[in-house]
């Protein structure tokens, strides 16, 4: 009886810290909101030999999964400001100590890029950001925007295309394309391993990775000037903050019933 009561304390627990760290990245870029899932459980019985007499001996946490779904979209003036419309993630990957690009991918949806002194488009993390050569390469490499041309010519503006083609101008001359932002899609969107600072790695349970850019079949597109927002429904998760909470005093009070119990029958 002990357990049962425990298990259900521990399970509400674990909800309210869920759904608090969803009210906390309310304000944070690409946020996606997690839900918490949960079991019953029966003693010395298989899912095949419970019988609907049966009576349960707790819950446990199932798992806890992100929610894919779209954040809304919000202007935030800047080319680099840039959000994914559909599916996919920009390709990042975090420096080795010396600033060369590790071996290691990671993904994210926070569009919120910048240049370094180099010219290099890093992440909000100060991730190097991948793309391709624009012209049909289909190597992974860092997106560079040097700052002048062969000439000295001094760059002037930049333009970021829907399909993630980037247009240099240098002076008075024509835009020069530069290189294409590379976007990642994987089958089980929801199952990558959470890194923390809106980063994600591969997971088996995400399945293969296929690289594309922007605009292809089953691949976003990209809004400049735009960034996409936390797709956390305050309303639903204070709705959810409550049930827990009344789950939490309700295994509570039953506690002290029992305790009250206990002490009677051995006084």
């Amino acid at each position: 009886m002990f357990g049962t009561i425990l298990s259900g304390m521990s399970t509400s627990m674990f909800e309210i810290s869920v759904v608090s760290n969803n009210v906390a990245n309310a304000g944070t870029t690409a946020f996606k909101k997690s839900n918490a899932s949960f079991a019953d459980l029966y003693s010395g019985s298989s899912p095949e030999t419970v019988t609907r007499t049966s009576t349960g001996v707790g819950s446990i946490v199932e798992q806890t999964r992100q929610t894919a779904k779209q954040g809304g979209m919000m202007e935030r003036d800047g080319v680099l400001n840039m959000a994914l419309a559909g599916n996919g993630m920009f390709v990042t990957t975090t420096p080795n100590l010396d600033g060369t690009p590790s071996e290691v991918l990671s993904f994210t949806r926070d569009g919120e890029f910048s240049l370094d002194q180099a010219g290099v488009l890093r992440s909000s993390t100060n991730d190097i950001v991948y793309g391709y050569d624009g012209i049909g390469g289909t190597e992974l490499q860092p997106l560079v925007v040097p700052y002048q041309n062969e000439d000295g010519v001094k760059l002037t503006a930049l333009e970021i295309a829907s399909d993630g083609k980037m247009m240099a101008t240098y002076g008075s001359e024509d835009p020069k394309l530069i290189g294409q932002l590379a976007v990642a899609v994987f089958p089980n969107m929801t199952a990558l391993r959470q890194l923390g600072m809106n980063r994600f790695q591969q997971s088996q349970e995400a399945g293969a990775m296929m690289l594309g850019v922007a605009g292809e079949e089953g691949f976003g597109t990209i809004l400049t000037g735009t960034l996409e927002s936390s797709n956390v429904d305050l309303t639903s998760e204070m709705t959810s903050m409550i049930r827990a909470q009344q789950q939490f005093s309700g295994s509570s009070r039953i506690l002290q019933t029992y305790a009250d119990m206990i002490e009677k029958l051995t006084r």
